[in-house]
């Protein structure tokens, strides 16, 4: 029965979590997805993990109710069918997050960093955030004016960075 409990405050602990991403006030995965390498930027589906946090609290609910209702199954069914309908959109990402864009967006702070930097700013963004302290993580969490501007510095570093290489790799060309 303890089991079951911790398992219920997890999976709420998980939904909270991605109810934050989906409203934009937990920026942290989505940032994490810009350090990728290779050829495509995998971004992430917020929506279908919550879907999947959301069938696991049902799930999890279903079945300490199991002891209590004669058929559970109606929840444990609705839950299980949530957690399997996430599980096939991550399996067949490839396939799902062109009409999952179409339909459902990423916050707006996304929409924004997508329009206004290149995919190398947008790296040095995700690796810089690492650098962050957490107390730093939490003002740029809650307002998106201050990260945009910290966003912006970071992105005038790269390109006086950029300048810099090249201007070194033409003085010792020369020489």
């Amino acid at each position: 029965m303890w089991i079951l409990f911790l398992l219920l405050l997890f999976t709420i602990i998980g939904m909270g979590r991605s109810a934050l991403i989906v409203i934009g006030l937990y920026k942290d995965p989505i940032l994490w997805s810009f350090e990728q390498y290779g050829p495509n930027e995998r971004l992430p589906l917020p929506f279908v993990t919550l879907l999947a946090w959301i069938g696991g609290f049902v799930f999890m609910i279903g079945l300490w109710t199991s002891t209590y209702l004669p058929i559970p199954f109606p929840l444990v069914g609705l839950g299980f069918g949530a957690i399997t309908l996430a599980a096939a959109c991550f399996y067949y990402y490839t396939t799902i997050w062109k009409s999952y864009y179409r339909f459902i967006h990423l916050p707006r702070w996304h929409h924004e960093l997508l329009e206004r930097t290149s995919r190398y700013e947008r790296r040095r963004i995700a690796y810089m955030w690492l650098h962050l302290p957490w107390r730093l993580r939490l003002l740029y969490n809650s307002s998106d004016q201050s990260f945009f501007i910290w966003a912006d510095f970071v992105i005038m570093g790269t390109i006086r960075e950029e300048e810099t290489d090249l201007f070194d790799e033409h003085f010792y060309a020369g020489r």
